[in-house]
C-alpha cells in the first residue's frame, strides 16, 4: 500500500469515503459542526484539515483513518 500527504488526493480520498458511506455533504458538516462552504472546502483541498477533523471524518464514514492517504 502506498501513501501520500497531496492535499488534493487527501480531498479525493474524503470525498469517496463520504460516498461509500451513502452521506450528502450537508450532512457531514451537520456532524462535525461545520458549514456545508467549509466541508466542502475539505474536499476541494485537504491542505486546512485538521488531523482531530480527519478522526472524527473516520468515525463518521466508518473507515480507518489511513484511507484518506491512500494514493
Amino acid at each position: 500500500m502506498k501513501f501520500t500527504n497531496d492535499p488534493k488526493r487527501i480531498a479525493a480520498n474524503i470525498r469517496a469515503e463520504r460516498s461509500r458511506a451513502n452521506l450528502l455533504q450537508k450532512e457531514v458538516a451537520d456532524k462535525l459542526g461545520l458549514t456545508s462552504r467549509t466541508y466542502l472546502t475539505y474536499e476541494e483541498d485537504a491542505s486546512m484539515v485538521k488531523m482531530s477533523v480527519l478522526i472524527k471524518l473516520s468515525d463518521i464514514f466508518g473507515c480507518d483513518i489511513s484511507a484518506f492517504y491512500l494514493q
